[in-house]
């Protein structure tokens, strides 16, 4: 149910044999001269100089910069990787003060001494698993009818993946197990899911979004991880799934009424049979296997290859134009009944 942690240490002690990288400034050509600051002092006293320090691994980022007038340092980590293999499943309750201390433990062997317990949250991303019953693509015209609360921005890429989002916070949904295929990670067990996350993208948002004044690692331990499932969901709840079922529909057909409005300004007085015949089309070039299919039945019809040609540049076409006009991809079940699923879903999924 956690992911994406952010966050900034409050004091930090680093040790001559740190594994840190100093990056140099940046230089003057006309003058030489090196712009870079002071970044710390290590345990013995020593100042060293820079634009930046880091320290990167596969499960931990730590940056050391100056910022906001004064330098800083940063920690950041994804929660389920701290315990699992990758971020798919969320953590138990019980490995949450494990995962906390797995990172205070790591940063110490790398030479950077703090006390994690007081580090400041400035990022925080929640998440919750849906395990659907269609493919991802059925669900796509449904998201792209929908909108999260008090979010200016919609995105939407390819057909696995739609953020909504403004300057704070954003709600992204895509196929968890298309991006875990992308990096190369083994999803032969893994059902058909949606990942449903929210990102707060800075501190004044994780404190607005938890209700604290400032939310430090003691902080959101105490705040409970019953309160942080039961928050997860609330957000989605009233942010996304905010519609009954009924309204839904209403917009579905909304929608169809626009494709019809293209046809009707297209195509004159034909335009509904030229309606039809594109959504039959359609139909049939995205379903039972698409359009190879199609040229292979006419195949072992012997039907003749100019027939086959004519008929598949038909289907293409009118597979791109519904495809422009629905932005989503086929089911046999309505909007009303996908939307149905994934709401009863997000209430029920722990």
């Amino acid at each position: 149910m956690l992911d994406t942690i952010h966050l900034q240490l409050n004091g930090f002690t680093v040790k001559p044999n740190s594994e840190l990288t100093i990056q140099p400034g940046k230089i003057a050509m006309a003058t030489g001269e090196t712009q870079e600051v002071e970044l710390f002092r290590d345990s013995t006293g020593k100042a060293w100089y820079g634009a930046k320090a880091y320290r990167n691994s596969e499960r931990l980022n730590c940056t050391i910069n100056y910022s906001g007038g004064s330098i800083r340092a940063y920690a950041n980590f994804s929660v389920p990787k701290r315990i699992n293999a990758n971020n798919y499943a969320p953590i138990k309750a019980s490995e949450l003060g494990q995962a906390f201390e797995s990172v205070e433990t790591e940063l110490a062997e790398a030479g950077i001494e703090t006390d994690l317990s007081q580090a400041r949250l400035s990022r925080l991303d929640t998440f919750r698993n849906i395990e659907t019953d269609e493919e991802t693509a059925s669900y796509g015209r449904l998201f792209g009818l929908l909108q999260a609360n008090r979010t200016a921005n919609k995105s939407t890429f390819g057909t696995t993946t739609w953020l909504m989002h403004n300057t704070q916070a954003q709600y992204c949904i895509y196929d968890k197990v298309e991006e875990m295929k992308f990096h190369n990670e083994n999803v032969e067990t893994l059902p058909k899911t949606l990942r449903f996350e929210h990102r707060c993208l800075n501190s004044r948002k994780v404190n607005g979004f938890l209700g604290l004044e400032t939310t430090t690692v003691s902080e959101l331990k105490k705040y409970g991880w019953n309160a942080l499932q039961e928050k997860s969901r609330s957000t989605w709840m009233e942010n996304f799934f905010k519609y009954e079922v009924p309204e839904v529909e209403i917009m579905a057909e909304s929608q169809i009424r626009t494709e019809m409005q293209f046809f009707q300004a297209t195509y004159g007085v034909r335009w509904l049979d030229n309606y039809l015949r594109a959504y039959g089309a359609f139909h049939l070039a995205t379903s039972a296997g698409g359009i190879d299919v199609v040229e292979k039945a006419l195949d072992n019809l012997e039907t003749d290859r100019m027939k086959i040609y004519r008929t598949k540049k038909k289907l293409s076409e009118a597979k791109l134009l519904m495809e422009s006009l629905r932005l989503d991809g086929t089911s046999p079940k309505t909007l009303g009944e996908l939307y149905a699923e994934l709401r009863y879903k997000m209430l029920k999924t722990a």
